[in-house]
């Protein structure tokens, strides 16, 4: 039976290298471990299972958890360098012994030499959602570089919402629902995002928005996608915010 560089011949008792030409004997504890992980292969054996060698023809014998974890690790270094992870021991747990050797994907945040911040990974993903959320849109790529019309609001307790309206047609409704938002937001005692993004479809009949908020732990965003039946009149009111959650 073949464990990743080894074969495994269980008449003989033998793990055999074969890049190698190395061959283990395995005594009868080690036999016993490795013979039940390879039938449970791709699942966790528990150790309670490990620590009870019961072989026909010998008498059953408990090991202790030192002497099974030991053996673990004996038959782990019996694998070539490259099928060390084969097999996984879970402390207190169990042991597994896999099909094939996992690929471990580290993760970007948890790398010693991480250069950036969570909060500067954050403004990256909202960078790129935002990118997203403009070619969604249907609008063309020079125009979601810059906005049409850009405003900073500052609400009744003092927070500066960065707002940003884009049309690519008609930029005199792009400075009308600016002018009306800017106007209902100053009146919000409480808004709930840092930037709000308002993009004009180019039919005219739609306005998506996409709202941000940066925190210490967390990047938030929601998408709202509204109809609109004239677009030359604006229908952002201070009700409307409150229902739709960008004022509190």
């Amino acid at each position: 039976m073949q464990i990743g560089c080894c074969w495994f011949d269980t008449e003989r008792h033998l793990l055999v290298d074969q890049a190698k030409s190395t061959q283990w004997h395995l005594n009868v504890n080690e036999y016993w471990v490795l013979t039940q992980l390879v039938q449970h292969r791709g699942q966790v054996v528990p150790l309670s299972q490990l620590d009870t060698v019961d072989i026909s023809g010998n008498a059953a014998h408990q090991l202790t958890h030192t002497e099974l974890v030991g053996i673990i690790y004996h038959l782990i270094d019996y694998l070539c360098a490259s099928h060390h992870d084969l097999i996984e021991y879970i402390p207190e747990q169990g042991v597994i012994l896999y099909p094939t050797t996992p690929i471990k994907h580290p993760r970007v945040l948890e790398l010693p030499n991480r250069l950036l911040s969570l909060g500067q990974y954050g403004v990256i993903i909202g960078t790129l959602l935002a990118m997203l959320f403009f070619l969604w849109s249907h609008i063309n790529p020079p125009w979601f570089t810059k906005a049409d019309v850009l405003r900073q609001v500052m609400t009744s307790n003092g927070k500066v919402i960065q707002l940003s309206v884009f049309d690519s047609h008609t930029p005199q409704d792009a400075i009308l629902h600016a002018d009306c938002l800017s106007t209902q937001l100053r009146l919000c005692h409480d808004v709930h995002w840092d930037a709000i993004y308002a993009a004009i479809s180019a039919d005219r009949h739609y306005v998506s928005v996409l709202l941000t908020q940066s925190t210490k732990t967390d990047w938030l965003y929601k998408n709202l996608k509204i109809r609109v039946d004239n677009m030359h009149s604006p229908f952002m009111t201070q009700e409307w915010l409150h229902k739709v959650h960008i004022c509190g």
